[in-house]
């Protein structure tokens, strides 16, 4: 019996290891390429494993679009980077440069964001 449980133990805790691993894969986006999304904050949020915001977006054809967008950096790494919980607020105008999905999906993977006054974080040298 305690051969059946360690075994079956093991096993599960490889599943769980594996897709833990597999998170940290991002095939569903062009990470070579950056391209530049203009909109309101909707909302931001800092945490781990990954930081996420939300951005209001108004296309070329004047419809509004919501974009998910994920951070590569950890909590740890945004941190060092200058960003704080405050540092984007629902309502700020931004443009992000972000790595858009291929599928054409309304995610993206964080890359730079410009601020109003010309700010842009990480600064370039960093990213």
């Amino acid at each position: 019996m305690k051969t059946i449980t360690g075994l079956s133990l093991t096993f599960w805790l490889a599943v769980l290891s594996l897709n833990s691993w597999a998170h940290h894969g991002y095939p569903q986006y062009n990470l070579r390429e950056s391209s530049p999304l203009s909109g309101t904050i909707i909302s931001y949020r800092m945490s781990n494993p990954h930081s996420h915001m939300t951005l209001s977006v108004v296309n070329e054809d004047g419809e509004t679009e919501i974009w998910a967008i994920e951070t590569l950096d950890t909590l740890r790494g945004m941190r060092s980077k200058g960003f704080t919980a405050n540092t984007l607020q629902a309502g700020d105008v931004v443009t992000m440069m972000v790595s858009p999905a291929l599928n054409g999906d309304r995610t993206a993977v964080f890359r730079s964001v410009e601020f109003e006054d010309g700010r842009i974080m990480p600064a370039p040298e960093e990213n």
